[in-house]
C-alpha cells in the first residue's frame, strides 16, 4: 500500500507523487477511497485512482540495487529484435505498456543498439521504433532521476558507466 507523499510509477503517465488518499464525499463514488496523484512532469495535473484498483497500474520506484540486478539480467537476455516491422511494433507496444521498468530498460537497450548499427550504415531506425525508444527512455530516466535523486544527465552518465545500453 502506498502512503501520502510516496512517489510511484503510474502506467505510462510516469512518476507521480501521492498527494493524498481520501474518501470521496460526493457523487456515485461516495465513500470510495482514492489515491490523488500529481505527475512530476505536470504538478498541476491531478489523477484520481480508486484505491481498490490502483495497485493494478501503480508500483514503487526501482532502487539502485534493483537497477543493478536488472542491468545484470539484461546482459544475459536474448536479443528480442524482431525483423518483421509489424510484429516488432506490436511486441514493443506490449512491452512498453507493461509498466515494467525492466521491459523499458530492455527496449531502450535493444533499440539503442539497433540505432547504433544503422548509424554505421548511414541509416536510421523507423519512426515507430524511434518513438518507442523515446517513450521507454524517458520513463527510465524519469524514474531513476526521482528514485535516485539525480538529474537526467547524471542518470545517463550512470547508465553509460554501467554499460546498460551495451551488451
Amino acid at each position: 500500500m502506498f502512503s501520502k507523499n510516496d512517489y510511484v510509477m503510474y502506467g505510462l503517465t510516469g512518476v507521480c507523487k501521492v498527494a493524498d488518499i481520501r474518501k470521496e464525499s460526493e457523487g456515485s463514488q461516495r465513500g470510495e477511497e482514492y489515491f490523488i496523484l500529481h505527475p512530476v512532469r505536470d504538478e498541476y495535473s491531478k489523477i484520481m485512482i480508486p484505491v481498490s484498483r490502483g495497485a493494478a497500474r501503480m508500483r514503487s520506484l526501482v532502487n539502485k540495487s534493483e537497477l543493478m540486478k536488472f542491468m545484470e539480467d539484461m546482459r544475459e537476455s536474448e536479443d528480442i529484435w524482431e525483423s518483421d516491422m509489424k510484429e516488432r511494433g506490436k511486441m514493443f507496444q506490449e512491452r512498453l505498456k507493461s509498466g515494467s521498468f525492466y521491459q523499458w530498460l530492455l527496449l531502450s537497450s535493444i533499440i539503442w543498439q539497433e540505432k547504433e548499427k544503422k548509424k554505421t550504415l548511414g541509416k536510421k531506425v523507423s519512426m515507430s521504433d524511434e518513438q518507442v525508444f523515446k517513450n521507454a527512455w524517458n520513463l527510465v530516466c524519469e524514474e531513476l532521476a526521482v528514485s535516485l535523486g539525480m538529474n537526467e544527465e547524471e542518470v545517463i552518465s550512470m547508465l553509460a558507466e554501467q554499460s546498460s545500453l551495451v551488451r
